[in-house]
């Protein structure tokens, strides 16, 4: 397909994309048949019907970027976190499968491998996904941020990042 540019000036690989990203506005970026659409504290993924924390758990999200450093923890702390944030975000945040979490990946020279438009100040390392690895066992899938990589060899003791998102 021909590439499309939007009213910002930026060439988009999708005529499609272009046009939903013109109708959004300002805030609405795309990668690679991603549309984020930036919402202060959380990021709308339109072609992916998903809602992401902008920030790892740990960091605040203040003056339009993530604010502190990440927890890095077991994957059982997952269960709380999840709950904290229902607390103060609303329901129906989860730890992303590793499909999910993938689509967050971008190619670069230096990490982290992520938007920093959309995800200012990421971990640059391993963040946790609800997938375990089925033929390891007791072993869960990870993606690393730092290389661009996912293992499927981390074990539930070992300390990553968290990023959460819900379904829209």
């Amino acid at each position: 397909m021909k590439k499309f540019t939007n009213l910002s000036g930026r060439f988009r690989r999708y005529g499609l994309i272009a046009l939903v990203l013109t109708a959004l506005g300002p805030d609405a970026h795309a990668q690679d048949g991603i549309t984020f659409v930036e919402r202060g504290p959380v990021v709308l993924d339109i072609m992916g019907k998903l809602e992401w924390m902008r920030c790892s758990i740990g960091q605040v999200w203040a003056d339009g970027r993530c604010d502190g450093d990440p927890l890095l923890a077991p994957f059982a702390a997952g269960e709380a976190i999840i709950a904290r944030a229902a607390a103060s975000s609303g329901e129906g945040w989860r730890i992303p499968t590793r499909a999910e979490l993938e689509r967050l990946l971008v190619p670069g020279d230096a990490p982290p491998l992520i938007d920093g438009r959309v995800f200012p100040d990421a971990y640059r390392g391993g963040y946790w996904t609800a997938d375990a690895n089925w033929m390891l066992a007791g072993s869960r899938w990870v993606v690393n941020f730092n290389s661009g990589f996912s293992y499927g060899r981390a074990l539930p003791r070992q300390s990553f990042a968290f990023r959460l998102v819900r379904d829209r």
